[in-house]
């Protein structure tokens, strides 16, 4: 019987043994399997950062370029409705110099501009409607002359005899050179209507 209980001492031992690796196997296999989990968890977490911020990114240049567009167009109308309302507006000019309130500052003008190139010999250059006008109105020496001429405008240019200075009385002149502000009021007028 000493066979036999040796025998059955080594199965003991042998499986007890057995039963520690296994133990020990299955304890390093849940370890890897948990350090493997976590790892992937870690790089499933950064990927998925990554593309969060990546889209955010996307989304903020999206909403950057649609606010843009919409900035440009909205200043693309203004300028549209701007031209619209300066072109009217010059429509109106050859009435405006036509009637009393501009006739009655002709005189006015015609000596500023006038002080304005000194006593040199001058050419007044206007529309027929004002010829008549500007010759009442111009001094008695011959270093003046009044000439006809359709492209001037609404008004008059003076320009010296030798062209060196040119003086422009027009109303077209008068309402470039207002354009910004008359230009800002009517954007402000458009911001108080409802």
């Amino acid at each position: 019987m000493g066979l036999e209980h040796l025998l059955e001492a080594l199965e003991r031992d042998a499986n007890a043994q057995i039963d520690q690796l296994l133990a020990q196997a299955r304890a390093e296999a849940n370890r890897i399997t948990a350090a493997a989990t976590a790892a992937l968890a870690q790089r499933r977490g950064t990927a998925t950062d990554a593309r969060e911020r990546t889209r955010r990114r996307e989304v903020e240049q999206a909403v950057t370029r649609a606010r843009r567009t919409a900035r440009r167009s909205v200043l693309e109308a203004r300028e549209r409705l701007l031209e619209r309302v300066f072109a009217a507006a010059r429509g109106e000019l050859p009435a405006a110099a036509a009637g009393p309130g501009y006739r009655a500052g002709l005189p006015a003008a015609l000596d500023g501009a006038l002080a304005a190139v000194g006593h040199e010999q001058v050419v007044i250059r206007c529309p027929e409607a004002l010829a008549r006008d500007l010759e009442q109105l111009r001094p008695e020496s011959e270093s003046v002359s009044v000439v006809v001429d359709p492209a001037t405008g609404s008004g008059f240019r003076l320009t010296t005899a030798d062209g060196a200075v040119e003086v422009d009385a027009t109303l077209e002149s008068r309402l470039d050179r207002l354009r910004p502000e008359l230009a800002r009021r009517v954007l402000a007028q458009l911001e108080l209507e409802p």
